[in-house]
């Protein structure tokens, strides 16, 4: 049995809590899901934000280099939480979520042979689940394999991103703003 293997049995309550809380960074992926299914243009949901408001220390590649300065593409937040956060404390887009919520509230570790090896609850915020649901294994591990290898082709993106800013300083030039950010990731 993995350690924390008990967590498999999570079961949301419906709280509304991680959705008031935490500051959830996105990928370009979610932004144009988000876009496409609702309707709802990139500059109302997505807000900057710097190293002072998101810890983020263990993933220097999610900062996007911008005229003003380094900052970390997130979901707005307004009217107590998440800026979809109905008025009933329900996801407005569930279907179109970001894969951050989806994989929310586990964080898996897998062996060599794709086995759980851990699992734990990220601690984000007052979680009032309980442990009598049932998830299974390979579900979370695909959540979370879709959440690694779209943060790692974003991150890809920002790397490029700002070697061009980069160079573009080196020229003299000014970097670019984050309209330009999301133009470049063929958001707007």
């Amino acid at each position: 049995m993995a350690t924390g293997e008990r967590f498999l049995k999570f079961r949301c309550t419906g709280c509304g809590n991680c959705c008031k809380d935490p500051i959830l960074p996105l990928t370009d992926q979610d932004v144009v899901r988000i876009e496409q299914r609702t309707g709802v243009e990139a500059k109302t949901f997505v807000r900057w934000v710097d190293r002072n408001a998101i810890e983020m220390d263990d993933e220097p590649e999610a900062f996007v280099r911008l005229r003003q300065g380094k900052r970390v593409m997130v979901m707005r937040q307004g009217r107590g939480g998440c800026h979809f956060l109905g008025k009933d404390d329900r996801c407005t887009i569930y279907g179109s979520r970001p894969l951050g919520c989806r994989i929310f509230p586990f964080d898996p570790t897998y062996n060599e042979q794709g086995k759980l090896r851990r699992l734990k609850l990220i601690q984000a915020t007052d979680c009032l689940y309980e442990l009598d649901g049932g998830n299974d294994w390979n579900t979370v591990r695909e959540l979370h394999e879709r959440h690694d290898g779209a943060t790692t082709r974003y991150h890809e993106r920002i790397a490029e991103w700002n070697r061009t800013q980069a160079s573009r300083v080196r020229q003299g030039k000014r970097a670019q703003t984050a309209r330009d950010f999301l133009t470049f990731l063929g958001v707007l």
